[in-house]
């Protein structure tokens, strides 16, 4: 579910759209609040039938988010500990994580103390 919204910003940005929408699934709108957060996308809006609609972010004509990669996938999972992670956290983008408390950035993986398997890579 979650390569089917990466899939839709990046091929979003690739052609230039303002937005992009989607039917609502598990934990969308978590990572969304990422990358919101992290000034890669300009938000989105939820409507009553379950849609969501994505405001791409641009500066200059190019795309803020250059780089939307699936790390993990169902049959090859990748799980990283707490110092896995902080050996990893040099400023080359952000890490979405998967934690026993919830999904995350790498950033917030080291403040609380936590591993986890690694959803996607955003730059």
């Amino acid at each position: 579910m979650l390569a089917k919204i990466i899939n839709k910003l990046r091929n979003g940005y690739m052609v230039y759209h303002f937005g992009v929408s989607f039917k609502e699934v598990r934990f969308c709108t978590k990572v969304l609040d990422i990358l919101w957060k992290e000034n890669l996308i300009k938000g989105y809006t939820k409507t009553n039938e379950g849609v969501i609609t994505v405001l791409l972010r641009y500066h200059d004509g190019s795309p803020i988010c250059t780089r939307l990669v699936i790390i993990s996938r169902p049959r090859d999972r990748i799980y990283l500990s707490l110092l896995d992670v902080a050996r990893l956290s040099n400023d080359f983008g952000v890490l979405v994580l998967s934690t026993t408390k919830g999904i995350m950035t790498h950033e917030q993986c080291i403040r609380k103390g936590e591993g986890g398997e690694i959803l996607a890579y955003a730059s």
